[in-house]
């Protein structure tokens, strides 16, 4: 079989913890390989997929790597194994697995698993991918593949940015993956905001993530950020099927009701997100406006959209030493 990134009971057992009944090879294996193709091959691309499974003796900049990526695929496994590990399957039908002197875990203690489970698989894969992006540099593989280049140049590329933009997304990469179209679509939104040319110009810098922006430009890429997170949620919600916790996933059961949003929760979000965007359009443009030369921002200051800011009117006396002294 081929090699994937976690290859032994033991490598497994390591990583998950607390394990205390037998566990074997040939009933896991073949939900560690699920997971790293449903999972981890998708957000690291297959060519350096194939460099780290080739690795005899790891280098320093792919051990911490392996590390986090290994966290992810255990918990990626156990997700994916949850639902069949509480039967027992044959030619005689499906029946629930119930071992001499233990009893079958509850629907809310199954719901519990499931939930921290998820939550720590996101977790390791975002964390993984957060590290790739600062050590870029170091895995020429990765930055050569699709799976990188395809988030490359976008406003925002990755769950960290998104969450920076939309605190409400809190790191999932799970809820970025479903939404990211969505922001990738509205990016027409923030082009008609910049204009053509200064979208075009800053896309192009974000393309390569050697390049570093000064204050200003930070500035910038925060603000329009922002709108264009909030302004693409309000798009997506309606299609988004989110429950209270912001997870993509809901269901209702007699134990834990998890349903979708009631209407009038989407509303207050949908109204929230309208204006948060708005503001921070407003923010944008102002700043813009304020910034603005020949030197800083020219595809802006050249723009029809510039507008130099007005000075407004003194309401107190100016402040200079001709003013003559008096006693109110």
């Amino acid at each position: 079989m081929t090699k994937m990134l976690i290859n032994s009971m033991e490598e497994l057992k390591a990583i998950l913890g607390g394990i205390q009944k037998a566990m074997y090879w040939a009933t896991w294996e073949s939900y560690v390989r699920q997971a790293e193709m449903k999972y981890i091959i998708p957000a690291i691309g297959q060519e350096l997929y194939d460099e780290l499974t080739a690795v005899t003796e790891p280098t320093n900049a792919q051990k911490p790597l392996l590390t986090r990526l290994k966290n992810a695929v255990a918990y990626f496994a156990y997700m994916e194994a949850l639902p069949f590990l509480v039967t027992q399957t044959g030619d005689a039908g499906i029946v629930m697995s119930t071992p001499p002197n233990t009893a079958n875990i509850s629907k809310w203690m199954y719901v519990v698993i499931n939930k921290e489970v998820s939550a720590k698989s996101d977790f390791w894969l975002e964390d993984s991918l957060q590290w790739l992006e600062n050590h870029a540099a170091l895995f020429v593989t990765w930055t050569a593949s699709e799976a990188y280049t395809i988030n490359q140049g976008r406003f925002i590329s990755s769950a960290t940015q998104l969450t920076t933009a939309f605190p409400a997304a809190k790191n999932s990469r799970r809820l970025f993956l479903e939404f990211r179209q969505y922001l990738f679509n509205e990016e027409d939104f923030l082009q008609t905001v910049l204009g053509s040319d200064f979208f075009e110009s800053l896309q192009t810098r974000l393309t390569n993530p050697a390049n570093v922006f000064t204050p200003k430009e930070s500035t910038v890429l925060r603000l329009g950020r922002k709108a264009l997170a909030h302004h693409a949620f309000m798009k997506a919600l309606p299609y988004l099927n989110l429950n209270v916790d912001y997870r993509i996933v809901s269901e209702t059961d007699g134990i834990v009701n998890e349903d979708e949003l009631p209407d009038s929760r989407l509303n207050m979000i949908l109204a929230d997100c309208r204006k948060v965007s708005g503001d921070a359009v407003a923010e944008l443009t102002k700043y813009l406006n304020a910034n603005a030369s020949s030197l800083i921002f020219p595809e802006w200051f050249n723009s029809e959209r510039y507008r130099p800011p007005v000075a407004l009117p003194m309401e107190r006396f100016p402040n200079t030493s001709t003013n003559p002294f008096f006693v109110l």
